[in-house]
């Protein structure tokens, strides 16, 4: 028996409740594994809310990554042996929440010497959305310069230190000095505070009047009103979130006149659609981890069983960077 968070009914994080499920073999292409760490993303609150766009039938665990221990493999399996420490995509359609899991072989990566469970579990998604957004569809350029929107939260700080390692000019904007002070640390050139600035005028300032080549937003409303003043032509603006809950309309002749681009950013749909580009992708991004030129910032753990107060937690944006559930 094992202890899996599941989600029973659509609500706020605290309708998640404790289950008690057996353990299931692996049939001949997939793994067991007991799971060290489990990572806590936004998304995982829509999905609680039934307000992402992927809704998995009841019940369900909201968690897509984590990271353990392989203890069974099947019988096909020729890439894992028992022992080995792999990080895993478990998306909607696995126990993301959980003491251990089955699933396909095919949804493990190996984890590197020197990475531990907790930066693992929390590796794959805010890095794989980094380099989705910035590479497959932001076709960044060394040189050019990079708005990373919401730059303290796990995407946006892995979007922070891809992009410097990429060869771009960084601005960073979060909600607060305290936490522009951790998002400084991570790479970035400038910082915008964007609820005491005047974030437009700082964008166009700190590029000169040139504006950005690229902004990368994870948080919507005003802040997407001020980066479509402030794009550069042909400048590219990144859609990967809306963490401020409003969604803004964009006004066409705008975007004509900026000759821009309004791209989606989609990184589980993309992975699902696109398996060996997303496996391609993730590799490029363990070589700059192995070269130093990445860092999984961890805000917070809570224990596995606090699951609620972790979802709580990141929903009133008091945390920088990931939050983790240890087992």
């Amino acid at each position: 028996m094992h202890k899996v968070i599941r989600c029973h009914k659509y609500g706020e994080p605290n309708v998640l409740q404790i289950d008690e499920l057996e353990s299931r073999v692996p049939g001949p292409e997939e793994i067991r594994v007991r799971l060290h760490a489990c990572s806590v993303n936004f998304p995982d609150i829509l999905s609680c809310a039934g307000t992402y766009q992927d809704k998995p039938a009841f019940p369900f665990s909201p968690g897509r990554e984590s990271a353990g221990e392989i203890i069974e493999c099947g019988n096909s399996v020729k890439n894992f042996v028992l022992g080995d420490r792999v990080m895993l995509w478990c998306g909607s359609e696995y126990d993301g929440y959980a003491e251990e899991i089955t699933l396909p072989a095919s949804r493990a990566f190996p984890v590197p010497p020197g990475m531990d469970y907790v930066q693992a579990a929390g590796f794959m998604l805010v890095y794989g959305t980094a380099w989705h957004g910035l590479m497959d569809c932001g076709n960044l350029v060394s040189g050019e310069t990079v708005v990373v929107h919401g730059a303290s939260g796990g995407v946006g700080l892995a979007a922070v230190q891809l992009a410097k390692a990429m060869g771009a000019i960084v601005i960073a904007s979060a909600g607060s000095d305290e936490k522009l002070k951790i998002v400084s640390s991570q790479g970035a050139d400038h910082l915008i505070n964007y609820n005491t600035e005047d974030t437009r005028q700082r964008m166009k300032d700190l590029t000169e009047g040139k504006g950005a080549n690229i902004v990368f937003d994870t948080v919507g409303g005003k802040v997407f009103n001020a980066s479509l003043s402030a794009i550069a032509k042909e400048g590219r603006i990144l859609i990967v979130g809306f963490t401020s809950g409003e969604h803004s309309k964009a006004p066409t002749n705008i975007i004509l006149v900026k000759w821009a681009s309004l791209i989606s950013v989609r990184f589980g749909q993309f992975s699902r659609i696109y398996p060996e580009r997303t496996r391609k992708n993730h590799d490029n991004l363990i070589t700059l981890y192995e070269a130093g030129q990445l860092n999984p910032y961890v805000g917070k753990t809570y224990k596995l069983v606090d699951a609620v107060d972790a979802l709580d937690a990141l929903k009133s944006r008091q945390i920088t960077g990931k939050v983790i559930l240890v087992i």
